[in-house]
């Protein structure tokens, strides 16, 4: 018991790190500032969709009341619902130097 709390705690705590550090980048992007350099930006990226990905496939894995079906139907609809928070980050890191 205390391992799966312990265990939970520590993957909370990493998903909320790694969210507010990309949340910063996203307000960066969304008003032109640039914030630290494009290569750490380009890493918060990679780091945000791979996070993401294992985040939902953790919580959808851990609900076996869904199902196959509802295991894709709640996966898409996370990825789509977090498209555009990826999208500016993926813009914020690789876009031009002119643009800022």
């Amino acid at each position: 018991m205390f391992v799966e709390t312990v265990h939970g705690s520590v993957v909370e705590i990493t998903d909320m790190v790694i969210s507010v550090i990309s949340t910063i980048g996203l307000f960066g992007y969304v008003y032109k500032k640039q914030l630290l350099s494009k290569l750490f930006w380009k890493f918060v990226f990679i780091i945000t969709v791979i996070e993401g990905l294992a985040y939902t496939m953790l919580d959808v894995l851990n609900d076996p009341e869904l199902g196959v079906g509802g295991m894709i139907f709640v996966t898409a609809f996370t990825l789509i619902i977090l498209y555009p928070f990826f999208l500016g980050l993926y813009r914020y890191g690789f876009r031009k130097q002119n643009s800022a």
